[in-house]
């Protein structure tokens, strides 16, 4: 994030002459969390790639909007750097859910509702987040033999 080094909590965002409150953190990848009454795919879609691309993010971010619905659940909209509207993504589970505990808004076991399922996310005493949720197969393919032969020559090359 672009400016002096320190925490971003709660801090205001303007896009398209509205005043967003955001707080950015990182999950091993950066994430910009705005907590809102009403989220939608539609807004995400339209404030997303704006918050992405922002002059704050040099490097782009990931963006969350987060509605509360309970001390233990939390619902998310996302938009990911470099790929847009998303289901479901667990460092974006993470990241509101963090940003949702350091508000004060949400108790340190909840879950996270996302379009594309829920991720149960726990924040030990330390801060450390841990995510838990059930694995779906989402598609089945072949490689080709050439593929394999690739990989089997770059990993002789890396000595893998």
């Amino acid at each position: 994030m672009a400016g002096t080094k320190r925490e971003v909590i709660n801090e205001h965002l303007q896009i398209n002459d509205q005043i967003y409150n955001m707080t950015c953190l990182s999950i091993g990848n950066p994430h910009c969390v705005i907590q809102l009454d009403t989220i939608s795919k539609d807004l995400a879609e339209e404030i997303g790639p704006v918050i992405e691309t922002h002059p704050l993010f040099p490097n782009r971010i990931n963006v969350q909007l987060l509605k509360v619905l309970n001390r233990n659940n939390i619902e998310i909209e996302i938009w990911e750097r470099g790929a847009g509207y998303t289901l479901a993504s667990g460092s974006s589970s993470c990241a509101a859910a963090s940003a949702a505990f350091k508000l004060g808004l949400v108790n340190k076991d909840l879950d996270v509702h996302m379009p594309g399922g829920i991720i149960n996310i726990k924040i030990d005493s330390d801060g450390d987040v841990y995510m838990t949720a059930s694995v779906t197969g989402v598609s089945k393919g072949i490689f080709m033999d050439d593929l394999w032969a690739q990989i089997r020559n770059f990993r002789k090359l890396k000595k893998i």
